[in-house]
């Protein structure tokens, strides 16, 4: 949704806190022009679980002018590292353009290392040699079936 064509990698951390689920998201885009610098973008929300669905509701903390629902679809296969779903919310731009665009959320673990974690966070180019068959057919499966946005 950030910018079209483009592979946008994130950081989440879900944790239980009281008797919900939460979690932080964690976005970097690299500023044009300017080598090394990174716009950095931070969604706090609340997870929800029903009829086999994922629910996930964040809003942007740092400027609190965006706010997006991201729904992951369980695959029911025995070792599930990564899931799939669907994003859709409000360009933050100056035109506020609706949007929804496919995501591949996966699972790194409970331990994980975060600084190394933190570095993969940024924009990719959909050709990028760190971008992996599998991620990048996950992406390929949609299409516009009738004006609705369908998973394949």
């Amino acid at each position: 949704m950030t910018e079209p064509g483009s592979i946008l990698c994130s950081l989440v951390h879900m944790y239980e806190e009281g008797e919900h689920f939460v979690y932080e998201r964690n976005e970097r885009l690299q500023i044009t022009g300017a080598d090394g610098e990174f716009e950095r973008y931070r969604y706090v929300g609340i997870a929800y679980y029903l009829q086999d669905r994922l629910f996930l509701i964040d809003y942007e903390s740092l400027t609190s002018n965006e706010i997006s629902q991201t729904i992951l679809i369980p695959s029911f296969k025995s070792c599930i590292t990564r899931l799939n779903g669907l994003k859709m919310g409000v360009s933050a731009a100056d035109h506020r353009t609706p949007a929804c665009s496919r995501v591949v959320w996966e699972y790194l673990g409970q331990e994980i290392n975060p600084v190394n974690a933190y570095r993969r966070v940024r924009l990719y180019s959909q050709d990028d040699p760190a971008i992996d068959d599998d991620l990048r057919g996950r992406l390929a499966q949609t299409k516009v079936v009738d004006g609705l946005f369908v998973i394949a």
